[in-house]
């Protein structure tokens, strides 16, 4: 038996970011579907006699997704927590003209649309599996209401033996589905955490600092500062203590730029003793020397590495501001880099900041 309540609630949360991007994938593509079947299907129902009544329907349907497709490409990408509300609107809309189709607009037929769309549309979304089958629930109860009422005996009883039957099918497949589509999205996390990772330190390594700060500083109106961080005297450590304790001192570093800075912040390492720190919508310089002043003391007071005494060590940092000193990570770097230089000629165990140089 599938794991249920534990798995979905807490996985469906824990990586809302990935899902989500993925149902908006989705809704693109029903969107997209949509609008290209919708033309064909509007000038068929105007053409041919029998299928005139459904016009209205598809024309609902292709406007539906025209809007859909604008909303993916707009408000959907930055309010990530409103996709499954559109979704459910969007299914809503599509299960409402399947409805139509199946019992007003054609009540000598069988619903086979109803019965694809049932089945079909829970597979692109990735949800709760208990409110999947409460939208089901509830569209399967008001086809069998309206078939009973709008078609003929026989046609309506199969029609209702078909819905039960699909409908408990969806249920186990639009469950598998999500099961599936949650471990994968699981496993492709647990991957780009390990590909991104800096496995001395836990810290975020260079590639990904510079992808998450250039996609920062692309969006219009981010602000921001970067810290270009080196340890003063490692090298001692390494040649008078070896490299074991080399590697905890760097664990004990990487603690306290966590402890020191935001859980928002990008923290990493750039390999050696050099590290970086990106503050997201952070330019107030008294803030910045507030948390520098936090880390430079706590590396100060790394004096012992498993109980073992080694050379004193501190840091020297420079800082460079998002858009001021540079409007790429490759130009911010450069300018974190020359006041880095700055604080190592003064003597070390300080900061400095890059438009105070010129």
């Amino acid at each position: 038996m599938i794991p249920y309540s534990n798995f979905y609630v807490e996985n469906y949360h824990t990586y809302y970011e990935d899902i989500a991007d993925k149902n908006l994938k989705s809704l693109r593509l029903i969107s997209m579907l949509g609008t290209i079947a919708g033309i064909p299907l509007i000038v068929i129902s105007l053409v041919i006699e029998e299928f005139l009544t459904a016009t209205g329907a598809y024309i609902t349907l292709f406007l539906a997704s025209l809007i859909l497709n604008i909303l993916t490409k707009t408000f959907l990408k930055k309010h990530i927590h409103a996709i499954p509300i559109a979704f459910y609107i969007t299914y809503s809309v599509i299960m409402s003209a399947a409805v139509y189709l199946g019992t007003i607009a054609q009540p000598d037929m069988n619903a086979v649309t109803f019965i694809v769309f049932l089945v079909v549309l829970p597979l692109f979304m990735i949800d709760l599996p208990s409110r999947m089958c409460f939208f089901m629930s509830v569209f399967s109860l008001i086809f069998c209401i309206m078939t009973r009422y709008f078609k003929v005996p026989y046609v309506a009883s199969y029609d209702i033996i078909n819905t039960v039957i699909f409908f408990l099918i969806s249920i186990l497949t639009s469950h598998q589905s999500n099961y599936l589509n949650m471990k994968q999205v699981m496993s492709n996390n647990i991957l780009a955490i390990q590909r991104d990772t800096d496995k001395m330190t836990g810290l975020w390594n260079r590639g990904f600092c510079e992808r998450k700060i250039t996609a920062f500083t692309a969006q219009n109106g981010s602000k921001g500062a970067l810290l270009v961080i080196d340890i003063d005297n490692f090298k001692l450590v390494n040649d008078s203590k070896g490299h074991d304790c080399g590697d905890r001192v760097l664990k004990e570093i990487a603690s306290a730029l966590k402890h020191s800075f935001r859980s928002t912040d990008i923290i990493g390492r750039l390999g050696g003793d050099e590290f970086i720190v990106f503050l997201p919508d952070c330019i107030d310089p008294e803030i910045i020397r507030q948390r520098i002043s936090r880390f430079l003391e706590d590396v100060g007071n790394i004096n012992d590495s498993a109980g073992e005494e080694i050379p004193h060590i501190s840091a020297s940092v420079g800082v460079a501001f998002f858009p001021e000193d540079g409007n790429s990570f490759k130009e911010l770097f450069k300018h974190g880099d020359e006041a880095l230089y700055l604080s190592k000629q003064n003597g070390k165990n300080q900061y400095a900041f890059y438009h105070i140089l010129h």
